[in-house]
């Protein structure tokens, strides 16, 4: 049984999620503003912040320092990124790029959102990082890169990704690796991966 689930967490949670999150552009937020709740912070933590920026918006103090300015951006832009995402006119890498321009965001968070949005690319946090022995460093893009440098990076980007294992295998085993690092907390991988599920649609 416990195989079983460890099999069904992706396939039964990243849908449920593509449905929530492609209906409009308000849904779309939701998942960029949970995966901004994620950011160096314990995965555990992400529902009581989420109901902190809906009862207080931009007032929340869980948006401290920069995440007040990443949070204001997703709002602003959640029309333009949700037309550029789901757009059938530009390739994966160059939505993971759109993506990773919100600020504070990047390739890593960027790759989060498109794994949720559209099951595809994955999130190589510091979990994932120390799990495969990667830097962040060589997945980082700036404004003085040319674009053709920072479609390269973000190719490689995702060509790392489906050289880990693709989208499903990461999830599952960072949802397994967390559940086991905090045996106290989740009852098991399928318990952090249905949480993904929780915390973003209510």
């Amino acid at each position: 049984m416990k195989r079983y689930r460890n099999i069904v967490m992706f396939k039964t949670h990243q849908p449920m999620l593509a449905r929530f999150m492609r209906k409009n552009p308000d849904n779309f937020s939701k998942g960029c503003t949970f995966t901004l709740c994620t950011i160096q912070r314990q995965f555990f933590t992400v529902g009581n912040q989420l109901k902190e920026i809906e009862t207080d918006g931009m007032n929340a103090v869980c948006l401290n320092g920069a995440k007040k300015r990443s949070y204001k951006e997703i709002i602003a832009m959640k029309g333009y990124l949700y037309n550029k995402v789901y757009s059938k006119e530009i390739s994966l890498a160059e939505k993971l790029l759109e993506v990773s321009g919100l600020y504070g965001i990047g390739m890593v968070k960027a790759g989060f959102i498109l794994q949720l949005a559209l099951g595809k690319v994955g999130c190589l946090d510091g979990h994932n990082l120390a799990r495969f022995g990667l830097s962040a460093s060589v997945f980082m893009v700036n404004d003085k890169m040319s674009e053709a440098t920072a479609l390269r990076k973000a190719n490689f980007y995702i060509k790392t990704c489906e050289d880990l294992g693709g989208s499903e295998y990461l999830w599952n085993t960072w949802c397994k690796y967390v559940a086991d690092l905090y045996p106290k907390i989740y009852r098991d991988a399928c318990h952090v991966s249905k949480l993904h599920v929780d915390f973003i649609i209510k």
